[in-house]
């Protein structure tokens, strides 16, 4: 219960949530890419991308001085768009309220 609540808490964040949903969409980014697309200081995004890879949902592969993120695995991209696809549902009232 431990280790899921700690993986839940780096979902409450809206930059992380931001970074997360960049990566599912792109699948592999280095920093300045997602400093560029989500318009954050790159120090913010790195911040981020440091919580979230100590968190173990994402990971990193070094080419030459770049590192390129991703999501660590399916279970986080399932994770991400469940939860992208229950905003959307809620959101256009085709939730089960």
């Amino acid at each position: 219960m431990d280790l899921m609540a700690k993986i839940s808490s780096l979902f409450g964040n809206e930059l992380r949530i931001a970074i997360l949903m960049y990566l599912l969409e792109k699948g592999e980014a280095c920093v300045g890419k997602i400093v560029e697309a989500l318009e954050i200081k790159q120090s913010t995004v790195s911040n981020q991308l440091k919580i979230l890879k100590l968190g173990g949902v994402v990971k990193t592969r070094k080419v030459g001085n770049k590192i390129f993120y991703s999501l660590a695995d399916s279970h986080i991209s399932n994770l991400l768009m469940a939860l992208r696809d229950h905003v959307k549902e809620d959101f256009y009232g085709k939730g089960d309220s």
